[in-house]
């Protein structure tokens, strides 16, 4: 089947899982894992009607953006990957968010970079991030353990040119339903937390779910699926 076809059938399963929730599908956005996906595909989605892209490689994500750009998409991209201190400058400048800050270090590097960024006439204001939750409790997973979270989001508050959107999570790497709901409510329970003891009511963003779970997930209140596989098929080898 196309990406074309794909993307419609993704959209489907959100449009499903909302309404059996009781929520409005719009609530949820779909975003597209591009990992070693040809500029020819990311098009082919755009083309669907796709508009945000997870980055995992910030080479990929300098390629694809100014790709996109000059076949004649406006798209949001944000990096769903660790950042490397050297690769931090490339990711920011390309990237519209970054959804894996798990510490206080690798916030202050983005507040440094961020001032460098404004001092150069590239950015205003402060960079939006989300912040990680390993919410499965799994060692082959990054995040920041959910007994952190809040004191976390508080030290980085201290920062004024990192801006907490919310919150993202793997959930629990398994078959057990039950599990999976488990992960993505404990994360749901943190950015509810976060908000009302933090005063950050703006930070409703919830990035959880993939194709194998996203019904879990926006069952449990995400409103961003990070979606690769059921849209492009099996990732290529780079």
């Amino acid at each position: 089947m196309s990406i074309t076809h794909n993307v419609e059938l993704v959209r489907e399963r959100i449009a499903a899982a909302a309404t059996a929730a009781g929520r409005d599908p719009e609530a949820v956005t779909l975003m597209l894992a591009a990992k070693h996906q040809p500029l020819a595909n990311l098009v082919e989605a755009a083309q669907a009607g796709a508009t945000t892209f997870g980055h995992n490689v910030v080479q990929q994500l300098q390629e694809s953006t100014a790709g996109m750009r000059e076949a004649g998409f406006t798209t949001t991209n944000t990096v769903i990957g660790p950042v490397q201190s050297n690769k931090l400058r490339a990711a920011m400048d390309n990237a519209d968010r970054i959804d894996t800050v798990d510490s206080l270090k690798t916030a202050t590097r983005i507040a440094r970079r961020q001032e460098a960024r404004i001092s150069e006439g590239l950015a205003q204001g402060p960079y939006p991030i989300l912040i990680q939750v390993n919410s499965s409790g799994a060692t082959t997973q990054s995040g920041c353990h959910p007994d952190h979270l809040l004191d976390l989001a508080e030290g980085i508050l201290e920062l004024d040119l990192v801006r907490i959107d919310g919150l993202m999570t793997i959930g629990a790497n398994t078959s057990d339903e039950g599990r999976i709901h488990e992960s993505f409510a404990l994360t749901r329970a943190l950015s509810e937390a976060m908000r009302e003891r933090l005063g950050l009511a703006a930070a409703t963003e919830l990035s959880m779910g993939m194709t194998g779970d996203l019904e879990i997930a926006i069952a449990e209140g995400s409103t961003i699926v990070r979606v690769g596989t059921a849209v492009f098929g099996q990732r290529p080898r780079p």
